[in-house]
């Protein structure tokens, strides 16, 4: 099936009283949509590959904020994280699923959006991001798909199982987990539903938490060579820790040719004295802003989800993904790397209806 014709058949499904057609000329638009009352609509089409929110926001470079009424986001199948991405900028799509919500021009309305709806009352207010759902939804994340069960998870990350049983509930409420096997007992357990959405709530949330913060410089033509040979040294003798940013990219999912800054976690309960003596160390000095080395205060939780490249330790790959978010738009692709890369492979099994809901 042409490009083409993949588009005409998915926008054709969704406004099924009308005839989907290409422009005559094969000109710009891509498509007009020919309505039984004589009307003439005409549609751009942007692409989104297989509809995970990375493909979408790719797809979506350069639109302005408020979403053109005849532009269409079409993919394979949009998903629930794509959705609610979507949906948070006024867009229309459609997917070869049939899941569309197109609000065009000429009073064009297509409502078709998945059946599990309350969704909208879901996401009307942000989830609350305790530090025990931080660790939870991390470790979710940083594994291969697997029956999720209280019990493991609070014996893996610390937290209680009770605590950790509410927070499963609460993915619940969001979408993000759905219930399998027995209601209570032994077989009881959970899937994960959408790790896109669980992933983007879980960046947001780790980027607006709060963290001490130190800044180091040191002038040198190259951060990594600072870091294997002074920084690394230190810092294993005097502390926990693992780096992330650019540093963490070039290690677990090389993407740029030069690393411009260092971005470390280093344990809370050592980022006094013992930081203090790395950075001395080292051969770095402090400073209140605009040094290459940025040092972060992290629950030593963290560090148990790190994975070595070499003698260097690297924050889970959610983690890293967040971090890389946050620096913004150049960030933003380095971090559809680490998700491509690392975060996919872990969930790429993931889909809804291979879940068994019962129960």
């Amino acid at each position: 099936m042409s490009v083409e014709n993949r588009y005409q058949r998915i926008l054709a499904s969704a406004v099924d009283s009308s005839v989907v057609e290409p422009p005559e000329g094969r000109a710009q638009p891509d498509l007009m949509i020919r309505t039984r009352d004589g009307r003439s609509i005409a549609i751009d089409v942007k692409w989104a590959g297989e509809g995970w929110p990375q493909d979408v926001r790719r797809a979506a470079r350069g639109m302005p904020d408020r979403w053109p009424a005849n532009v269409v986001m079409l993919a394979h199948r949009l998903s629930p994280g794509a959705i609610e991405w979507l949906r948070d900028r006024g867009a229309n799509w459609a997917d070869e699923a049939g899941q569309a919500r197109i609000l065009g021009p000429d009073g064009l309305i297509v409502i078709r959006e998945p059946a599990q709806l309350p969704r909208e009352e879901r996401a009307s207010r942000p989830f609350s991001w305790s530090p025990s759902a931080v660790t939870i939804a991390e470790l979710v994340l940083s594994s291969e798909d697997k029956p999720l069960q209280a019990s493991e998870l609070a014996h893996t990350s610390g937290w209680s199982v009770p605590q950790v049983a509410n927070i499963l509930k609460a993915f619940d409420t969001r979408g993000w987990t759905v219930k399998r096997g027995t209601a209570r007992g032994p077989g009881a357990s959970r899937g994960l539903l959408d790790a896109d959405a669980m992933l983007a709530a879980w960046s947001a949330g780790v980027a607006e938490t709060p963290r001490r913060t130190r800044i180091a410089h040191r002038a040198t033509r190259d951060v990594m060579t600072l870091l294997r040979n002074d920084l690394a040294p230190t810092l294993d003798r005097a502390t926990k820790w693992a780096v992330s940013g650019w540093a963490g990219l070039e290690l677990a999912a090389p993407y740029t040719t030069t690393t411009p800054s260092l971005h470390i976690y280093v344990a809370d309960s050592d980022f006094a004295g013992p930081l203090s003596n790395a950075i001395e160390h080292a051969g770095l000095r402090e400073l209140d802003e605009g040094g290459r080395v940025t040092f972060w205060a992290a629950d030593p939780r963290v560090f148990e989800l790190s994975t070595a490249y070499g003698e260097i330790p690297v924050a889970s790959a959610p983690r890293l993904y967040a971090d890389l978010t946050a620096f913004g738009a150049r960030g933003q692709d380095a971090a559809d790397q680490v998700k491509e890369q690392l975060i996919d492979p872990l969930h790429e099994l993931q889909t809804p209806t291979q879940l068994d809901t019962s129960g």
